[in-house]
């Protein structure tokens, strides 16, 4: 792998770190919650219809781990640069 081709991997997965921070908080807004988790618990308090709301608590949660991994990868990218 080319050096300039190492040096962009980083910069790449923290633009993607940012656009789905950006797509998760914009699910947690429409909701008024600030974890993923917190839909759920608002869905079976009945606060919440189930329809289209779990499936929004879905991609949230999975943005989410997404963004944990992602951070995870690019600490380690950055160590090795």
């Amino acid at each position: 792998m080319s050096a300039l081709k190492s040096e962009l991997i980083p910069i790449i997965v923290i633009k993607e770190i940012l656009e789905q921070k950006r797509e998760l908080e914009r699910i947690l807004s429409k909701y008024g919650v600030k974890e993923p988790e917190e839909i759920e618990k608002k869905i079976e308090k009945g606060e919440l219809p189930e329809h289209p709301t779990y499936e929004d608590f879905l991609s949230a949660l999975a943005l989410k781990n997404n963004i944990d991994e992602m951070k995870k990868l690019a600490g380690k990218l950055i160590e090795e640069i």
